[in-house]
């Protein structure tokens, strides 16, 4: 059995040190290790290693990398029409690391990563759908979209909200007015372990909707602060639905991002909803 490691370590020393870690853990549980490590100045490099670790019969792909990355794994899988024959392990090498806390995993054990990745077992996982863009966290819009190379914290990206006029629409019922934010959630964690419930469920078939309706911003601030606990939905504005679909028409330009990639361009309307296709991934 052939595995395959797809580095792309936000801290490039790490990178050479875990490939040690990586062969070890692979030999012991009776994998052939491959390596690729992504080269952030080509924009087709994932798409390059994945084609390899495919063509060399690799039958599982360790994302050692962010969210992002497993993002782009995820939806290249979907591309290739690999995502039920290629299992999918993750190592939280990247900036926030969210889809990874709901395995446990954590940065500073990557022991603990490596020896999961290697001998867990895969479970399908729902994914969620953007238009034809699949996430494994979440998707949405609010925010306008980050300058290139820059990141925003918590408090910039609250004054980054504008208020837009929607309608949304799901089976059960719709509604409409103006809102700073509409956030569907597939897994529970986003911007470095916010999370609104802990009741997020990757394995129930459905999409957690929050809706933040247009209020003075001042009063977003609890919203934060719940958000570290996960009890976010006590927050008495904020409008939460449970649903397995949901069409959303804007006033004006949205920008929407999934798995907090940048947007790709504006638009006035955009469908969300389960997605038939799961991932399989390696679980404890």
């Amino acid at each position: 059995m052939k595995i395959f490691f797809l580095l792309n370590a936000s801290r490039v020393r790490k990178r050479w040190d875990w490939r040690e870690v990586a062969a070890r853990h692979a030999k012991r549980t009776g994998w052939t290790p491959r390596f690729g490590e992504v080269d952030r100045n080509l924009p087709h490099s994932t798409a390059r290693l994945l084609d390899q670790a495919i063509e060399e019969g690799c039958t599982r792909v360790v994302v050692a990398g962010g969210d992002g990355t497993l993002h782009r794994t995820i939806n290249l899988l979907a591309q290739k029409r690999c995502l039920q024959s290629v299992e999918v392990a993750v190592i939280p090498a990247g900036t926030c690391n969210d889809f990874a806390r709901i395995l446990n995993l954590h940065r500073r054990r990557v022991e603990g990563a490596f020896h999961l990745a290697c001998s867990g077992t895969p479970q399908p996982t729902d994914l969620g759908l953007m238009e034809n863009e699949l996430f494994l966290n979440n998707a949405g819009f609010g925010r306008r979209p980050v300058p290139s190379g820059k990141k925003w914290k918590s408090f910039q990206a609250l004054r980054a909200f504008r208020p837009t006029a929607i309608r949304a629409r799901w089976d059960k019922g719709s509604i409409e007015g103006a809102f700073y934010m509409v956030l569907v959630c597939n897994a529970p964690y986003f911007s470095g372990g916010l999370h609104f419930s802990k009741n997020v469920n990757v394995h129930d078939g459905l999409l957690d909707v929050y809706l933040m309706p247009a209020i003075p911003k001042w009063r977003l601030l609890p919203l934060l602060a719940l958000g570290r606990l996960g009890r976010a939905t006590r927050f008495k504005p904020l409008i939460a639905l449970r649903v397995s679909s949901l069409e959303v028409k804007a006033g004006s330009d949205v920008w929407p991002q999934a798995d907090g990639e940048p947007p790709a361009k504006a638009v006035r309307q955009v469908n969300f909803s389960v997605s038939a296709e799961k991932a399989m991934i390696v679980a404890p």
